[in-house]
């Protein structure tokens, strides 16, 4: 399983809920046993796209057509792939 590393952001109220998510998360993945790599943002970025500061439409582009997809996906499903792609080409640690 792969997952991305949190970053801090501007919005407090956000950041909460999405810890609480990630908390959530981490512990399914926990009781399911297997191993958890987490991959930063700009890393991801870096490896797909080239750029670790990259636009997620770019990012949304180059997942497109590495996975065949007529359309590029929604930023956040394009996150998603971006590390599934990485996690499976070994791109990253």
């Amino acid at each position: 399983m792969v997952i991305e590393t949190p970053f801090a952001g501007r919005f407090p109220k956000a950041a909460l809920v999405l810890a609480e998510a990630r908390g959530a998360l981490l512990a399914e993945l926990g009781r399911w046993g297997g191993e958890v790599v987490e991959l930063e943002p700009a890393r991801v970025k870096a490896a797909v796209v080239g750029n670790g500061r990259a636009e997620k439409r770019q990012v949304a582009y180059v997942v497109r057509h590495a996975f065949g997809l007529e359309q590029e996906p929604p930023a956040d499903a394009a996150d998603a792939l971006a590390l599934a792609l990485c996690h499976l080409r070994g791109t990253l640690p």
